[in-house]
């Protein structure tokens, strides 16, 4: 019996140990992670500090920490104010993997300029910081409905009602990109609608789902805290087969009109000072018109409309529009493929 015990004994002993071997290294952070004091082990380079993006340059971050740590890269124009980011939890910045291609979280664009380069990590004081001189700019790729530099696109129609102070014109002050912007403003008192603009487009050589097209689009929101109430861009794009326009003396492209296959997008309210830049995919416009397939196809658009609306003081339901201009004003108005266009390596 004291044999037979003995050896049950062992058995179970064996049985531990080996359960004991056999567990994995770590089960969780390790101390290290936890409780190590954060140290750089190797500081902040860039592996280009003149970029030039317009040649298709690029500028690669590296740098490594003794711990994985949250930290924040900023990248700031010190002339345009614009701004690009990259972040994560890691202990190293690899050169290959945080690049930048010369391209901004949101407008204004950046320029040939100096830039500031600071990286930070949550929870210490200290950050680092390095420059670099952008030799030029990023150019990127698209579809150009607009960018007003030479003037209205071909075939351009403007209409607007007759109210107080309308610009919807070409305008030099304020340009998003280059040297020209589109103006859209004014005071209607009576009629949701101020104005817009119809430009013809030509699509046919499109080949992309209306989930990977995207229309992009820069909207100027004033310069300063005082916004007409309920003030919105309202974006329409036609696949009507109808002529552009048939009706000169409406001013307007007939493409619109009831019956044709139109879809909508509001950008909605318009309640900011300076530039945004809003990206929206084809799929995401809602049917305004059933006068087609109501199948959104990206080859299949022939116009754009561009308006700007606001609450009438007359309907009851503003009564502080009754002295306040609405302004929106547009710029590079580009169509993508795949990605939005601030997205774009």
């Amino acid at each position: 019996m004291k044999t037979t015990t003995h050896i049950a004994l062992v058995l179970l002993l064996t049985l531990i140990w080996s359960a004991g071997c056999n567990r994995p290294a770590s089960e969780g952070p390790s101390i290290n992670d936890l409780f190590g004091v954060f140290e750089v082990i190797d500081s902040l380079q860039l592996t280009n500090v003149s970029p030039d993006f317009s040649s298709g340059e690029s500028v690669g971050f590296s740098c490594k920490f003794s711990k994985p740590v949250e930290w924040n890269l900023l990248i700031t124009g010190l002339e345009s104010g614009s701004r690009k980011t990259f972040e994560a939890f890691s202990s190293e910045l690899f050169a290959e993997q945080i690049v930048w291609y010369g391209n901004c979280d949101d407008v204004p664009f950046f320029l040939e300029e100096t830039c500031e380069v600071r990286l930070s990590v949550e929870g210490e004081e200290e950050e680092y910081v390095a420059a670099l001189q952008v030799a030029g700019v990023k150019t990127y790729s698209g579809i150009e409905v607009a960018t007003f530099d030479v003037g209205l696109p071909d075939g351009a129609l403007v209409w607007h009602q007759d109210g107080g102070n309308m610009t919807f014109e070409l305008a030099q002050e304020n340009a998003l990109q280059g040297n020209q912007c589109f103006k859209m403003g004014g005071r209607v008192n009576w009629d949701w609608s101020l104005g817009y603009i119809d430009i013809p487009i030509d699509l046919n050589d499109v080949n992309a789902s209306a989930e990977d097209f995207f229309l992009n689009v820069g909207v100027f929101g004033g310069m300063d805290d005082q916004f007409a109430t309920d003030q919105y861009v309202n974006i329409l794009l036609s696949e009507s087969n109808a002529p552009f326009n048939d009706n000169v003396n409406n001013n307007a492209a007939d493409i619109f009109g009831t019956g044709s296959e139109v879809y909508k997008h509001q950008i909605r309210p318009v309640d900011w000072e300076g530039w945004r830049y809003f990206a929206i995919p084809y799929s995401e416009f809602e049917v305004k018109s059933e006068g087609g397939n109501n199948v959104r196809e990206p080859s299949e658009i022939r116009g754009i409309r561009l308006g700007l609306q606001a609450c009438p003081f007359n309907s009851g339901n503003c009564p502080d529009n009754g002295n306040i201009e609405a302004q929106a004003d547009v710029d590079y108005i580009m169509f993508t493929v795949g990605l939005p266009l601030l997205e774009q390596e």
